[in-house]
């Protein structure tokens, strides 16, 4: 404390401004998520240049700087080659900053991740397998084998009865009895669709009642949960694994750091992500604005990645209550806390961690961050999102009326080629005997 006064020596601040608003609206934050990085530490450190009796003086380079060719760029240059002391914002910590930084505090417990809206059930699932549990759908399938077989032996017992009582008139209207007629009664009774065809003894029509009776329970217990299941979310997607394998589009803030981290990822599931959601070869890469990229996630099923504090802000702004709810982070940059630094040679190092601690102890700190950023909104009305049914969500159906079709296609194929290669047999046959 004694050695802390400087008496009025000029200590060079090192701070990234990527518009030309910042240098004028350091104090006054008329624009506060332009540069909010960079004017969060900026008002921490006012009150530690009056704590060394020390003169400020600025200067602002455009990128955090990253070594390229052998020296440093942007912020990082600037204090390794002796243009300034202290980092003017915040940076996050890496092996390669950390053999040139010291680390001094951690002022603000701000993150950038990709943020996102739990996406419908239907993005995850298939809905239509959902509403029952394994068991139950086993159960179904044994149930309608049990049925098939029991109707098929009332369809026999009543096919000789009509045989020996000779009644033509009404043998038309009788299940016929063979495995395939059997099956398409039960599939109608599955779908609630009815038949032309019946049994028409007291036993075939005390099962044929059950079998529909039964079904009908069925069928309203899995309409009933397939109208819950539309406007339910997934809760599945917690990491980038995740969310690489998810049909989420993605989106990342366009910052200087953003575009760096991204196209220079290494790990095997960071990689896939920008190489196939954020920036597929042929396509533009898709860094948005935090303008764009918030009304993006307000209105289809997008993951952002940006710094939270802000985008929280920018959501209070455009959302509605309802569109508050169901937010979830993911973390892309491994450690996304950022630390104010200076360089590891300055002499100043031990005063400058000395007064960032004293101002975060005063509760300086706290009072900058509330002025900037904001916490993630509160989810005060979960059950007033309403959200339309779209294609994803009968998709699956589509699929089987498409498998439909092509199977009734190829079976009529076949059909044309039996008639034509046995059928004029059978017809001349016919004829010789007559």
């Amino acid at each position: 404390m004694r050695r802390k006064n400087l008496r009025q020596e000029t200590i060079v601040t090192s701070m990234i401004v990527t518009d030309d608003k910042t240098v004028s609206d350091l104090n006054d934050l008329r624009y506060p998520l332009i540069d909010s990085v960079s004017k969060s530490l900026s008002l921490q450190l006012i009150p530690l240049y009056y704590f060394m009796n020390a003169t400020r003086r600025m200067i602002y380079p455009k990128t955090w700087g990253y070594y390229v060719n052998g020296s440093w760029t942007g912020m990082l240059g600037d204090m390794v080659e002796g243009r300034a002391e202290l980092a003017g914002t915040l940076l996050f910590i890496t092996k390669q900053r950390i053999e040139i930084q010291e680390y001094l505090t951690f002022p603000t417990t701000i993150y950038v991740k990709f943020i996102f809206h739990e996406p419908p059930l239907s993005y995850q699932n298939n809905l239509y397998l959902l509403p029952f549990r394994a068991s139950v759908w086993y159960c179904i399938g044994s149930f309608v084998v049990m049925m098939i077989i029991v109707l098929f032996i009332n369809a026999q017992w009543e096919a000789k009865k009509l045989k020996m009582k000779q009644e033509k008139e009404i043998a038309n209207t009788v299940l016929f009895p063979s495995i395939s007629e059997v099956t398409v009664f039960v599939v109608s009774a599955i779908t609630q669709q009815g038949s032309t065809v019946e049994l028409k003894g007291t036993l075939g029509r005390v099962v044929i009642f059950i079998l529909f009776l039964a079904f009908l329970f069925l069928y309203t217990a899995y309409s009933a949960s397939i109208v819950v299941l539309l406007q339910s979310s997934s809760n599945q997607i917690r990491t980038l694994s995740d969310l690489l394998q998810s049909k989420l589009e993605l989106g990342v803030e366009d910052t200087p750091y953003n575009r760096f981290w991204f196209s220079d990822a290494k790990d095997p599931i960071r990689k896939a992500i920008y190489e196939k959601k954020i920036a597929p070869i042929g396509s533009t890469p898709r860094f948005y604005s935090m303008d764009e990229g918030i009304k993006l996630l307000q209105n289809k099923p997008f993951a952002f990645n940006t710094n939270l504090g802000v985008g929280y802000r920018f959501m209070e702004k455009y959302f509605h209550e309802h569109e508050k709810c169901g937010l979830q982070e993911i973390a892309f940059i491994q450690d996304g806390s950022a630390w104010s630094s200076c360089y590891k040679l300055s002499p100043y190092k031990e005063i400058f961690k000395v007064g960032l601690l004293r101002i975060q102890e005063h509760g300086l700190a706290t009072r900058v961050n509330h002025l900037i950023y904001v916490k993630k909104p509160v989810c005060a009305v979960r059950g007033g999102r309403f959200v339309s049914v779209s294609i994803v969500d009968f998709y699956p159906s589509l699929l089987v009326l498409l498998y439909g079709l092509v199977l009734a296609v190829v079976l009529l194929g076949m059909e044309i080629l039996y008639h034509r290669k046995y059928g004029s047999k059978d017809n001349s046959n016919n004829i010789i005997e007559g």
